[in-house]
């Protein structure tokens, strides 16, 4: 992970999600096996808080995500510090961590996305994508790790979904580039039907 706190933090999470998630996941041959594979995207649907954690406990590097402001509790700075998760406004008023986000990749890092934009009801359905997930992609040329959380906790609090005992999966399903002239708009199209084909959610409008 870079460094040796990153690294013991990354262990703990393996416990962590094993014993209170019971963490199931496939796929994981797929993962890129180096610490600096980037420009990566990681592209997840989002069920809850712990989805992050589910997510990276299987990637040996680290994934900057980017994260709504308002679930950043102070009493885990320490740990949004270390992990350098980039916070947004979800308003959209806010560009400064889109841009920290671009930068990160143009330097080879790897940025972690929920571009459903939070975590919405019902479960078990692909809501509509942010475009800006797809656009990311399309300016960077970064290839795409896409992965699929079930299973999660259904408290959408973080303080109480970090302790909800649970039987998540993590699937990782395609590793992928797109074409040069494909667009964020059809990029973020093809990325939220393909989960849709994948799982057999329906689609919400």
């Amino acid at each position: 992970m870079g460094d040796g706190i990153t690294a013991l933090l990354w262990f703990l999470n393996k416990i962590y999600v094993r014993l209170i998630h019971r963490l199931k996941a496939s796929g994981t041959h797929i993962i890129p096996d180096t610490l600096s594979p980037g420009p990566l995207v990681v592209i997840c649907n989002h069920q809850s808080p712990v989805d992050p954690l589910l997510v990276q406990s299987q990637c040996r590097f680290k994934i900057r995500w980017l994260m709504a402001e308002e679930f950043m509790l102070p009493a885990a700075s320490f740990v949004w510090k270390l992990s350098e998760v980039i916070p947004v406004a979800r308003d959209n008023n806010d560009t400064a961590g889109l841009r920290k986000a671009l930068g990160h990749l143009r330097k080879n890092g790897v940025i972690g996305i929920f571009p459903e934009g939070g975590i919405k009801e019902p479960r078990c359905h692909v809501h509509p994508f942010l475009e800006g997930a797809g656009a990311m992609i399309a300016k960077t040329k970064a290839k795409v790790l896409l992965a699929i959380v079930d299973g999660t906790p259904q408290n959408d609090e973080m303080s109480k979904a970090l302790i909800e005992r649970s039987a998540s999966t993590v699937a990782f399903v395609e590793l992928r580039s797109f074409p040069e002239n494909q667009t964020g708009k059809e990029i973020t199209t093809e990325l939220r039907n393909r989960i849709a084909e994948i799982t057999g959610w329906p689609l919400v409008n």
